[in-house]
């Protein structure tokens, strides 16, 4: 499986408002499966006052800025036909201020005013979220709502069994509109808050207890149904939650392994394996498949992070040789950069796709100007085609090499050697067996290959004599005979 992560309102227009929507994407099917794309993860796409969608304001609704419901059944259905699968993006901790059952709620009606979480004489209203600074408490007239992601994002009180079977219903109707499955958004926030001592505080128990509920539900209305959560946490936080997802997003290794393309460090990568993918080395046992990944949404763009196209290579070269389930950022394949002030200001890092190299034509999203990807930056798919070693063209190559070992997805690793420039890695089941040879520095690595035959090589690698030399972030991986 090979997912692409889809920010609708940057892909490609349809009707010249300069704002992605369901029928631009409905024209770029055929670029998405030619990419070699299997599921489509779509960004929040219900009705929502937010750019991002994240804060929902009516669950049973599309945003009208992507058309109409028809238009995004439409496009499901012709994206079914071409072999695509689609994931939904569901934000169902919290709603937005301007939500019918928030609205409802502050003027006192049942059954919503139980469905948040008022102040009462426990609460600090100080109270300041782990991470940051913010307030947990937020002022709406005279009460105060907990909304752990800010004054925009009143978070729903799932003590209440009434609220759990309407989730329910918000899942069987997004399946029947043509889903084929869910992302879970912020999925250790369901019980996150104790409301009996008034204070913010992970409940894990609960919150598994409640999504084993809902995937049992979700399977029942669609058996082959695929569920993913978002559990941003340390390996043994996001392993109290294996097991009741098909995938589990696998930020620590996210994080580790750019840490260890900037360092250029073998031992690093090395200490990544062991310690964000224990369940693929020999003696693990897989629960949930692990969901890889560089960046996504909330998180600085590959290629700003790194610098270095040649390391952004190497990291993609990673992700699509590592078992478990690849994902890409849109427009991460054509080389885009984005930081984002922080998690609560995204927009730099889900600026407009670039079709064109002028960055205008038609389809062109314009919604939001170029501060990281000006006109002429190269990083358009107009330009990134015409290079055999662009990005573009290198994932597209990683994506073919991976749907043509696709045991890879659940295969065994384990590091046979590293140094101080390269790491010879080796993945296998029961039939299949390759090596591939990382080099991790700025400099030609030269070492005698294993015999096999070469399945891919990444860069201006040079083979004689059975001796190789790998060229700076290069990669080559063989089968063995």
């Amino acid at each position: 499986m090979i997912f692409y992560e889809l920010y609708l309102r940057s892909f490609y227009d349809s009707n010249d408002d300069g704002l992605g929507d369901f029928l631009g994407l409905k024209n770029k099917l055929d670029y998405l499966c030619n990419l070699g794309i299997d599921y489509v993860w779509l960004l929040p796409i219900m009705k929502s006052p937010a750019f991002h969608g994240y804060t929902v304001s009516d669950f049973y609704e599309v945003n009208p800025v992507y058309g109409t419901l028809e238009h995004l059944k439409n496009t499901l259905k012709e994206g079914h036909e071409k072999g695509l699968k689609f994931v939904l993006d569901l934000p169902i901790n919290h709603v937005a201020v301007s939500s019918e059952w928030f609205q409802k709620a502050l003027k006192g009606e049942e059954p919503y005013k139980n469905w948040f979480i008022w102040a009462n004489e426990k609460a600090d209203l100080d109270e300041i979220r782990h991470w940051d600074d913010s307030k947990i408490w937020q002022k709406i007239g005279d009460k105060y709502f907990y909304g752990i992601f800010g004054p925009a994002s009143p978070d729903l009180n799932f003590e209440n069994p009434e609220l759990w079977n309407e989730i329910k219903k918000i899942f069987k109707f997004w399946l029947e509109t043509g889903f084929d499955g869910f992302r879970l958004d912020a999925a250790k926030h369901i019980f996150d808050f104790d409301i009996e001592e008034m204070h913010f505080k992970y409940q894990h128990e609960k919150n598994v207890e409640f999504w084993k509920e809902m995937t049992k539900y979700i399977k029942s209305i669609k058996e082959d149904a695929i569920v993913i959560s978002e559990v941003w946490d340390a390996p043994e936080i996001v392993r109290k939650y294996e097991g009741i997802f098909d995938i589990g997003f696998n930020f620590p290794i996210a994080e580790d392994l750019k840490m260890t393309l900037k360092k250029e460090s073998p031992s690093e990568f090395n200490k990544t394996l062991i310690k964000c993918i224990p369940e693929y080395l020999p003696d693990g046992k897989v629960l949930s498949k692990s969901g890889n990944f560089l960046t996504n949404h909330d998180m600085t763009r590959i290629l700003s992070d790194l610098k270095d196209e040649e390391k952004v290579k190497l990291g993609f070269s990673i992700l699509y040789t590592l078992p478990g389930v690849p994902f890409i950022y849109y427009g991460e394949e054509t080389g885009m950069k984005g930081i984002p002030k922080d998690v609560n200001f995204t927009e730099d890092s889900q600026e407009p796709f670039h079709w064109y190299e002028n960055g205008f034509g038609p389809g062109q999203t314009e919604w939001k100007g170029y501060k990281f990807n000006p006109p002429y930056s190269g990083e358009s798919v107009e330009e990134q085609k015409k290079d055999k070693n662009s990005i573009l063209n290198t994932v597209k190559s990683l994506i073919s090499f991976r749907k043509n070992n696709l045991w890879l997805e659940n295969a065994k690793v384990e590091i046979l050697n590293f140094d101080e420039n390269v790491v010879e890695l080796r993945g296998y089941d029961q039939l299949h067996e390759i090596i591939a040879y990382y080099n991790l520095k700025s400099s030609i690595s030269s070492f005698f290959l294993q015999n096999g035959q070469e399945l891919l090589s990444i860069g201006n690698n040079y083979i004689e004599n059975n001796v190789i030399s790998l060229a700076p972030f290069g990669v080559h991986i063989i089968k063995k005979k």
